[in-house]
């Protein structure tokens, strides 16, 4: 697994994660959409305890997803050195995909990917 090390835009919270490979996902979920502002996200869904706070305090927020409540997702943009990370491995909720969006990931689901 490699360390990548992330922070918020005014630098007040950072943290380091443990991800196993540099592979995000990107999302085409409603919910995805409403916290992003933009049609999709790409994400790492990564266990909790590869998820290490090393700044600062994170604010309450709970939402209850399909990723499992042992699971964390962070913004893929969020860690340092991933925008030289390859295209998606796949889409989920693609059945949500903007019509003028190309599909771009390795593999595509129309909701979440077979558990």
């Amino acid at each position: 697994m490699v360390q990548y090390s992330g922070q918020c835009h005014c630098g007040q919270t950072a943290w380091t994660a443990e991800i196993p490979e540099e592979r995000h996902i990107l999302c085409h979920c409603g919910a995805c959409k409403l916290m992003s502002g933009g049609e999709f996200t790409f994400n790492q869904i990564v266990p909790k305890e590869n998820f290490n706070l090393t700044k600062g305090d994170l604010k309450v927020y709970s939402y209850k997803g399909d990723s499992g409540p042992d699971k964390i997702v962070i913004r893929t943009g969020l860690l340092k050195g991933s925008e030289k990370w390859g295209k998606p491995a796949a889409e989920i909720y693609d059945k949500f995909r903007a019509a003028w969006l190309p599909q771009t990931g390795d593999a595509s689901f129309e909701l979440g990917p077979p558990s």
